[in-house]
């Protein structure tokens, strides 16, 4: 037993033995045993990603070619980058963005919404870059200004799932526009999916060059477990570098720095001593049959990391009741986390890792490094080493950490929306719609019967008051469809922290959808099940200065409307306490109505 290993608890200790005396690590290098199984989703093995990095060290020709690729990007023209998908694909760039790596001389700009307004934000930021005003009619009336907008615009669609439909459209949005002013799909538009990917079918289809998302030429690594082995960290990390004049190479180079500061020789040799296992093992002897409520916070602006953790363990592990559901402190103290399926990480910038009662602190000294390639080496191991934790998490806990059926569901639900003539939300039933003003709440039918008035607010109060006495490990949930002001979603969740933790008792989570749908839906869906989830759509869009709901082109909210009640449907189906709030107004005035409901709420609870 190593000194390291004596830090922990008993029951923490006791699952470090368990993985060194099944060699669980080399269970999943190998790619056999136990570990195949839970890495397999139905016959096809998803564990490519684990040693994605050794192979592209041993061909680093492959990683020349990245760099080949952001040089030639540039080379062209290129300053401007728009990544568009979903979860995975996007939220690795989401993270980059937020630590300062996606900014010019070349900026990259993550679209990860089907809400016309997150189109609209990405046009006007292309404006006040060049300086140009918009006019006061449609663009498409505009060709010069419509082609100095565009003139040095790329869009990289990336699908990581066989049936994402989300990066198509996104894809068909600035194909239409490239082509209105003349200028060229095949310089300015790539596509990177899985083969025969509804991604890869159409971009074929349309003749839009494609890029390997595997430089292995494979094709078993799942969206939230590609960073930083694929091209999703790869190529935007590469566009960075380049237009920063680093060396031919430097890509390799922060490669090889993560790599030997995870250490995945270390962790099979000694897994008691690799800072990664004891976090696998006090996670999961922290848990309550296999369920967790995690805390994660990190030094500054790395608080980031915590979306794409959320992502990583709530997609992988939120299967048949278990998994780990992932917060923000949102006020909280790891001294009130006192109850067993409660913990906290702390990501830190040095020393040992260690753990106290409810706590792990986790070291990962690259991230504060003054050298920005260090730092993002840091941000790889970061990356690797959560990975490799969430796999151990899964091993202890029997979870199939392959696959996300839950939300194959819902899009399945949200196809057959789109697929009718009529308005996504038409069809829907009166027999669960209460509402007064401009609000109307679709409830679940037992919920409605429960409330004391048929009224929006009574019916969200008969599901909020079953919170605290839900079990395991009871939290709330509140989904904003669309996208929403920072002032707006902060003023918010000021509002949710009253009620959830000073009135419930509980942590919450404020999430932004669609995105939210494809990072922790899985999780809502099939994992720890006592969580109350309310969901606000707005009904109305501002007209553009085009008429329509776009300021280029034709993208509508249609989408993101089917998407808001399919996954209200699917939530149901399963025995989820859900309620759509639908709003007839416009997405400011939603937020403003909403803040004051939640805060309405909160009073009438003790």
């Amino acid at each position: 037993m190593s000194s390291q290993e004596v830090s922990l608890p008993p029951s923490a200790q006791a699952a470090v033995r368990r993985l060194a005396q099944d060699d669980a690590v080399g269970q999943l290098r190998r790619r056999d045993g136990q570990m195949a199984r839970l890495g397999s989703e139905g016959d096809a093995l998803k564990l490519d990603w684990v040693e994605a990095i050794s192979w592209l060290l041993a061909h680093p020709d492959a990683l020349v070619k990245v760099e080949a690729e952001a040089r030639d990007l540039l080379a062209s023209g290129v300053r401007h980058v728009i990544w568009a998908g979903m979860g995975g694909s996007v939220l690795t760039v989401r993270v980059l963005q937020a630590l300062g790596f996606c900014d010019g001389p070349l900026t990259i700009h993550p679209l990860d919404s089907t809400d016309p307004e997150a189109l609209n934000a990405i046009v006007r930021a292309l404006a006040d870059a060049k300086g140009l005003a918009l006019p006061d009619s449609a663009l498409e009336s505009h060709p010069k200004t419509l082609r100095r907008l565009l003139d040095d615009v790329a869009l990289v669609a990336v699908a990581l799932g066989m049936t994402s439909a989300e990066p198509i459209t996104h894809l068909h949005w600035l194909r239409d526009a490239l082509t209105m002013v003349g200028l060229s799909t095949s310089e300015r538009l790539r596509a990177m999916s899985l083969p025969d990917s509804y991604l890869d079918r159409d971009a074929a289809q349309h003749a839009i060059p494609r890029l390997p998302l595997q430089l292995d030429g494979g094709s078993g690594t799942g969206g939230r477990m590609s960073a930083p082995g694929t091209q999703v960290f790869l190529l935007p990390v590469a566009l960075w570098l380049t237009a920063h004049d680093a060396p031919a190479g430097t890509l390799e180079g922060v490669l090889r720095d993560a790599w030997a500061s995870y250490d995945l020789d270390g962790a099979q040799r000694d897994p008691g001593s690799h800072r990664y296992v004891r976090l696998a093992a006090a996670l999961a002897a922290a848990s309550q049959r296999g369920a967790l409520r995690l805390t994660i916070s990190a030094p500054g602006a790395w608080e980031i990391v915590r979306d794409w953790a959320e992502q990583l363990f709530e997609e992988s592990l939120g299967k048949g009741g278990k998994g780990i559901v992932v917060f923000a402190p949102e006020g909280r103290e790891p001294e009130s986390a006192a109850d067993s399926g409660d913990f906290w990480l702390r990501i830190t910038d040095g020393g040992e890792s260690s753990m106290s009662q409810r706590m792990f602190m986790l070291p990962e000294p690259l991230i504060t490094s003054p050298e920005p390639e260090r730092q993002l080496a840091g941000l790889a191991s970061l990356f690797l080493g959560l990975q490799l934790s969430m796999a151990l998490y899964a091993y202890l806990h029997d979870i199939t950490f392959a696959g996300q059926p839950a939300v194959e569901d819902y899009k399945s639900r949200a196809a057959a929306l789109m697929a009718l003539d009529d308005d996504p939300v038409g069809p829907l039933t009166d027999a669960n719609a209460v509402g007064v003003g401009r609000i109307t709440a679709l409830a679940p039918d037992e919920l409605v019967a429960r409330a004391d008035e048929r009224i929006p607010r009574a019916v969200t109060l008969a599901a909020l008051r079953d919170v605290p006495q839900m079990r395991p490990l009871p939290y709330l949930d509140v989904t904003i469809n669309g996208e929403a002001a920072t002032d707006a979603i902060e003023r918010l969740r000021e509002g949710l922290r009253v009620l959830a933790v000073e009135r419930l008792g509980v942590p919450f989570k404020l999430r932004r959808a669609p995105a939210a749908y494809h990072s922790s839906e899985q999780s809502e869906m099939d994992g720890p099940p006592a969580l109350v989830s309310l969901r606000a759509l707005a009904l109305k869009r501002r007209a553009t200065i085009s008429g329509g709901e776009s300021l280029l082109g034709e993208y509508s909210s249609r989408f993101l409307r089917a998407q808001s009640v399919a996954t209200w449907q699917a939530m149901n189906s399963v025995g989820r306490t859900c309620l759509l709030l639908l709003y007839d107004g416009y997405p400011d005035e939603m937020m403003a109505e909403l803040s004051e409901f939640i805060a309405d709420l909160a009073s009438d609870l003790p």
